[in-house]
């Protein structure tokens, strides 16, 4: 029984490096970096985005980090928290940042947003991110930038 905390927190304290890493890459807009702590078979789901927010994070992930950073360039994240769900590192993020260029169909107005986040990253034996899993309320992320 000891044995098995020993190693479930071992899994989490992996877990939690790497979702750091991945998350300080994102505060500096690092697109290269942030993936290149992910597997090259790495999924990740954007929740609230549906069937169009989830596949391969080498892919979509990609594509919606890419856009994200050159319409709001000054992007920036604080993790307020990690815990341990599952041996996976549950990260509470607040993301912020001003629009400087239209984005998924929201015409810019210049307008700032701060939106809490979860993240959940999976990491697979060899310490590299597999799965990504991102939740936040994207109805108070339109009307910030709407408005």
């Amino acid at each position: 029984m000891e044995a098995q905390k020993r190693l479930d927190q071992q899994i989490f304290l992996r877990s939690k490096s790497r979702s750091i890493d991945f998350m300080n890459a994102y505060q500096e807009r690092n697109l290269n970096q942030m993936l290149a702590h992910c597997s090259s078979t790495c999924t990740v789901e954007f929740i609230p985005l549906g069937a169009d927010g989830k596949g391969s994070a080498h892919s979509v992930g990609k594509a919606i980090w890419s856009s994200l950073i050159e319409c709001f360039p000054n992007i920036d994240n604080t993790v307020h928290h990690v815990i341990n769900e599952d041996g996976n590192a549950k990260c509470e993020v607040s993301i912020y940042g001003r629009q400087a260029k239209d984005f998924a169909g929201i015409i810019s107005k210049g307008n700032e947003f701060e939106q809490n986040h979860i993240f959940v990253f999976k990491v697979n034996s060899k310490g590299e991110i597999s799965s990504i899993t991102v939740d936040w309320d994207h109805d108070s992320f339109v009307d910030q930038l709407t408005k």
